[in-house]
């Protein structure tokens, strides 16, 4: 991938519990899937079990950051006999390598999947008269 560069790797960690927070909180990197079209790019994260309102999504220069939250139900759900879903935080940080329009961005998020469009600038042409 040549216009973006991640940050993180694949490995769980933990992270310092927030004020509040009794226990520590996991944090997973999520799965993400970055495709480019002319116009846009386009970035489609899993986050199962986070809602919609728990999701930040911030641009700063040229880095992206993604951000999930997730809280797990208050209900019982019955003594845990096998447990493979991971239930926890998100985080992930790009290098975006080109130039794009992030008031334009839109974001959706539906089933668990982010969805994150960045429609790119057009690259700006500049002709330089030479003196005489």
């Amino acid at each position: 991938m040549n216009t973006l560069t991640q940050e993180n790797n694949r490995e769980v960690t933990e992270k310092v519990a927030e004020k509040g927070e009794k226990t520590p909180a996991k944090v997973y990197s999520p799965n993400v899937d970055v495709l480019e079209t002319e116009e846009a790019i386009l970035f489609r994260v899993e986050m199962p079990g986070v809602d919609q309102s728990s999701v930040e999504i911030s641009i700063e220069k040229d880095q992206l950051i993604l951000e999930g939250k997730f809280v797990p139900p208050t209900e019982s759900r019955g003594q845990v006999r096998l447990a493979e879903y991971r239930e926890g935080n998100y985080f992930r940080k790009f290098t975006i390598g080109k130039a794009i329009h992030s008031d334009k961005a839109v974001a959706k998020m539906k089933n668990g999947i982010l969805e994150l469009t960045l429609p790119k600038m057009e690259p700006k042409k500049t002709k330089i008269e030479i003196q005489k």
